[in-house]
């Protein structure tokens, strides 16, 4: 076969740009420090990154899942933290009202404050997070707690709100009023469990009637209620901790599987640089070793 020159200057063309372009990728992998940049690069190593990638944001997503219903639970449990306050308060009052030496003035101050208890604890049965009533069950735009008179209404339903925390995984961070203030202790002896706001309601009325035996025949009531509160509280707290332990375990696995996608499609900056200072001089000499095999030819001198 006869080597023209058009055929030695295509060629020469030919390696110079692809030794540029050798330069160019270990030049793309310093600037953006992947070493991967295309599913081109290395396809098998870019699935097993974009596998990586798809599961950090899952975890990331299920992380963001579980700062808020711990924030839930922890908000709901701080409102019964302050119920059960309000509880131990009035029963500090029965306690005084069982006495049978006070006058129907101070019967009637504690009844008062009885009465502003009640309002307290409507209050704190409508605590919201983030703009959301956490006792509502699945009604958490509208207050599901309301005072008309003597009598407490719950609005909300009985629906458990469920947060998928791992991969189907779900809990349940919620507690409904209904469970929780409504149907507690029963107040009539009647076999039926009342609310708490009902307690209140009958310890206001023996105070402001003076009947300091029907103060007395609450106590018990109040044990219980106060019991009942402190059980969910505790919940509150097993499932706030589980979260506590679920976030900490998901921290780890994020450390491991961004270490392991690092290696698989990060560079080593000084092998990479090495490898471009490599490529720099092959594309250097073959600029010279072009410039060396284009002689002039026989056109150079008919001018």
């Amino acid at each position: 076969m006869r080597i023209t020159n058009r055929m030695l200057g295509q060629n020469v063309v030919r390696n110079i740009n692809r030794n540029l372009e050798y330069m160019y990728r270990v030049q793309e992998q310093m600037s953006t420090g992947k070493r991967v940049n295309r599913p081109s690069d290395d396809p098998i190593v870019v699935a097993r990154v974009l596998a990586f990638k798809t599961s950090i944001a899952a975890n990331e997503q299920y992380k963001k899942n579980m700062e808020d219903a711990k924030g839930w639970i922890d908000a709901s449990e701080s409102a019964l933290g302050m119920a059960t306050d309000v509880l131990q308060r009035a029963r500090e009052l029965a306690v005084y009202g069982a006495n049978g030496t006070m006058p129907d003035e101070s019967m009637k101050a504690l009844a008062a404050e009885v009465d502003q208890l009640i309002d307290e604890l409507v209050q704190t049965a409508n605590t919201s997070y983030g703009g959301r009533f956490v006792f509502g069950g699945s009604k958490t735009m509208d207050a599901p707690f309301s005072r008309a008179g003597s009598a407490v209404s719950y609005n909300g339903d009985t629906q458990d709100l469920n947060w998928e925390v791992a991969p189907k995984v779900t809990m349940a961070i919620n507690v409904n009023g209904d469970a929780t203030f409504m149907k507690v202790v029963d107040t009539n002896n009647d076999g039926k469990p009342d609310s708490i706001f009902s307690l209140l309601q009958k310890v206001h009325d023996a105070l402001e009637n003076g009947d300091n035996t029907a103060v007395s025949n609450t106590l018990g009531q109040f044990d219980q209620a106060i019991d009942h509160l402190l059980n969910i509280r505790a919940t509150l707290g097993a499932k706030s901790n589980r979260l506590e332990m679920a976030m900490s375990r998901l921290d780890d696995t994020q450390i491991g599987l961004t270490t392991t996608m690092s290696k698989l499609e990060d560079v080593d900056l000084a092998e990479t640089v090495m490898n471009y200072k490599n490529r720099e001089n092959v594309y250097l000499a073959s600029l010279a070793t072009g410039a060396m095999v284009l002689q002039p030819s026989l056109l150079d001198y008919l001018r």
